[in-house]
């Protein structure tokens, strides 16, 4: 019995391969980057799901769940933040990068501004700040594959299996094999991780009501913010509630998924489903991690909280923890590597040779992914707490790309002057305040990204207004306005 576990995580892995079996080779590199712009609600919100929710919140976020409680729950409102976001980008994303073949994020942004250099900075940007969470991911996979082995077998077995596997699908079929997988692995998670996060609930604590109880009675600085044994500024809360609601909808991985939809009703659908989704999925995952503080073992070493009381429960629900965390982190993973591969060749390599073929652009995205899966299992080796570090800090570097796509896609005067300078601002006045780490910081409670924010929005608005609209930005608000014309006419 003990090898089930690993069996489960296999037998998981063949079923991937097998379902996408027939989805394996594109012939364009629009195909690669978009699935040809045919992916429905269901794929849309299952994608943006899986993606969302990664497989390391159960191992290195569990420690906010299991050691703070309920200040693990910021998640709720910027979820609400996203939804609102999502549903007013979308149909304009996808207006656009239907009538202009416009693939990526970064491909939408130059197109918008007309700027090679913004194209390659929105691209690069979202590269180098993906890269942390790839290889938390990484070495989430190889540290539940050592786990649930007991560890019989490495962590860099597990990793490379699971390179193998994603490497495999993505390099091969683009985007539609990323969403077949992302369906099946976030349906999965939504419906076998619950259930077995709500029995784990009522076998070792008699059910929510039972065990808020006790969490009243024996850590009752569990239920309020910002938890046991930590005592940042109020605003600290405010902050990384901004932060992410800002930044987790300009991760590239994510917002690509807006150009595989295949309508703007699947978008607006989406934009609702998947956040709802994920707030579910979220909530029974602080409940259980917040009840398991009641242990020792899981306050001492909360990133082991969730594998451990599984194992407690027999090895059947280990290997349906293992599976399920090990689906969270691949859907995850293959939609970083798909992103990340698209971003490299439309956004970097067909600027640099502008006659680049649809077949060698395709070759770019393939070898990218090679390349990609390969840096990251040397990165991932690094330590568990160095690269959760990274991925907090990631954010104060992604959400600068927010005024760009959001002042771009809603305001005519957003011109590419004030991008590029609001953004090459904003994320140098953020970095030099990590680094300096000046007293305020902690005192204010506000992260270093907040203020970054603050200057790239306010130079990116008045740069807005030392040139009017050219005749492109014009033609672009045209076609929203036909677009709508049209979805009356239909009507």
């Amino acid at each position: 019995m003990q090898a089930l576990p690993i069996l489960m995580i296999v037998v998981f892995f063949a079923l991937l391969i097998f379902i996408n079996r027939k989805q394996l080779g594109v012939s364009t590199f629009t195909e690669y980057a978009t699935a040809n712009r045919a992916i429905g609600t269901i794929g849309v919100t299952l994608a943006i799901f899986s993606t969302w929710y990664v497989g390391a919140m159960f191992t290195a976020w569990s420690g906010f769940a299991v050691g703070f409680g309920f200040i693990a729950f910021y998640v709720t409102p910027y979820a609400i933040f996203t939804i609102f976001t999502m549903y007013l980008c979308g149909p304009r994303t996808f207006i656009w990068g239907k009538k202009y073949g416009l693939d990526t994020q970064g491909d939408l942004c130059g197109f918008r501004y007309q700027s090679n250099a913004v194209r390659v900075i929105v691209g690069g940007l979202g590269v180098l700040w993906t890269i942390p969470w790839l290889l938390m991911e990484w070495a989430t996979q190889g540290y539940i594959f050592e786990y649930a082995s007991g560890g019989v077998l490495p962590a860099w077995l597990g990793m490379l299996i699971g390179v193998g596997v994603v490497l495999v699908y993505v390099s091969l079929g683009g985007m539609r094999t990323v969403i077949t997988a992302n369906i099946f692995q976030g349906a999965f998670m939504f419906i076998v991780g619950n259930l077995l996060m709500i029995y784990i609930v009522y076998k070792f604590f008699g059910g929510f009501g039972a065990g808020f109880d006790k969490i009243l009675q024996q850590y009752p600085a569990m239920l309020t913010y910002p938890g046991p044994g930590w005592n940042p500024a109020t605003p600290y809360w405010t902050s990384i509630v901004v932060s992410s609601s800002f930044g987790a909808f300009m991760w590239p991985w994510v917002y690509n998924k807006l150009f595989a939809a295949d309508s703007i009703r699947s978008i607006k659908k989406s934009a609702i489903a998947a956040p709802l989704l994920g707030m579910i999925f979220w909530a029974i995952f602080v409940f259980c991690g917040s009840f398991l503080h009641l242990f020792e073992l899981p306050r001492k070493n909360p990133q082991e909280a969730f594998l451990w009381i599984s194992a407690q429960a027999g090895w059947l629900p280990l290997g349906l923890m293992a599976t399920m965390i090990m689906a969270a982190s691949v859907a995850t993973v293959a939609g970083i590597v798909q992103a990340m591969s698209s971003a490299v060749s439309k956004d970097i390599a067909q600027v640099i040779k502008r006659d680049i073929s649809d077949k060698t652009a395709i070759q770019v995205a393939r070898w990218s992914v090679v390349g990609i899966c390969a840096l990251a299992i040397i990165g991932a080796l690094a330590s568990t707490g160095l690269l959760i570090f990274w991925a907090l800090f990631t954010y104060q570097g992604i959400i600068m790309i927010f005024p760009v796509v959001v002042f771009g896609l809603f305001w005519k005067r957003a011109n590419k002057y004030g991008a590029l300078t609001g953004m090459i601002a904003g994320t140098a006045l953020s970095m030099i305040l990590t680094l300096a780490n000046p007293p305020f910081l902690a005192a204010w409670g506000w992260t270093t990204g907040m203020y970054g924010l603050a200057l790239a929005f306010l130079i990116t608005w008045i740069f807005g207004f030392f040139k009017k609209p050219d005749a492109h930005v014009e033609k672009l608000w045209q076609d929203i306005e036909d677009a709508k014309k049209h979805r009356l006419a239909k009507a």
